[in-house]
């Protein structure tokens, strides 16, 4: 059976490891942060290894706040690539006794469609799919 892992590149799960990453680091940093702000303002004040640890902890949780907003757009752009497509077509639930396959063409194309119960509703599938990609609706069949 061939199976396609469309969408499960390297690129996707570089950015979901790295925002699973920012998400953890950014929780752990925003504790860290809460504990060290909430010091006694004396301690704070006797210790510059405490007053430099709250900076860092503020610096860098911020730095992986920013991470995640970054990581997404690598994961969101990564899954485009790969998949080629932002319209999900869902032949992954059909039978593969409904899905026909048509080709190559004189321009290598190789066409595939899903099988409709009867000429009409075939029809309206193929008009929605025209008007949603602003080409002229197909002609009907006699």
């Amino acid at each position: 059976m061939l199976k396609l892992d469309l969408g499960s590149g390297q690129w996707s799960q570089t950015g979901l490891r790295f925002l699973k990453l920012s998400i953890v680091m950014t929780i752990l940093l925003s504790v860290l942060d809460g504990v060290l702000h909430g010091l006694p303002r004396d301690i704070q004040a006797e210790s510059g290894f405490v007053r430099m640890s709250t900076v860092w902890a503020t610096d860098f949780r911020y730095v992986f706040e920013n991470g995640i907003y970054a990581s997404v757009l690598l994961f969101v752009g990564a899954k485009v690539f790969e998949t080629r497509t932002l319209m999900s077509i869902g032949y992954d639930a059909i039978d593969a006794g409904k899905i026909a396959i048509k080709g190559p063409d004189d321009d290598n194309v190789v066409w595939i469609g899903r099988r409709y119960a009867s000429p009409h509703e075939a029809q309206v599938v193929a008009a929605a799919f025209a008007e949603r990609l602003g080409e002229p609706a197909p002609a009907k069949p006699d």
